[in-house]
């Protein structure tokens, strides 16, 4: 979990999307927003973000208005963690950039 929230938070500073990343342990939640400043949900965005991870092979679960669950399996190995964030962080970027937001 704690390496799952270093690589989303690290993004989080980069992209103007991701509003908030929480969690515990490997429940894990990522707020998308229009934008930082108010916070407005970034609805659309979500649904390219879960759409294009789907296509690359990764399957999240949408949550609430505009997060993103993450509940990876219990098995799973650092480096299919890695590689469902490279797939999570591509969907983002291409959301971001879709925003009209500068990564």
């Amino acid at each position: 979990g704690r390496h799952i929230m270093k690589r989303l938070n690290h993004m989080k500073d980069i992209y103007e999307i991701i509003g908030d990343v929480r969690g515990i342990g490997l429940m894990i939640g990522i707020e998308l927003v229009r934008n930082k400043k108010s916070k407005e949900p970034a609805i659309k965005e979500r649904a390219v973000v879960l759409n294009e991870s789907f296509k690359n092979g990764l399957l999240l679960l949408p949550a609430g208005t505009s997060s993103i669950r993450i509940v990876p399996p219990l098995t799973a190995n650092i480096k299919n963690i890695d590689k469902g964030l490279d797939i999570l962080e591509q969907s983002i970027n291409t959301a971001n950039q879709g925003a009209g937001a500068h990564s």
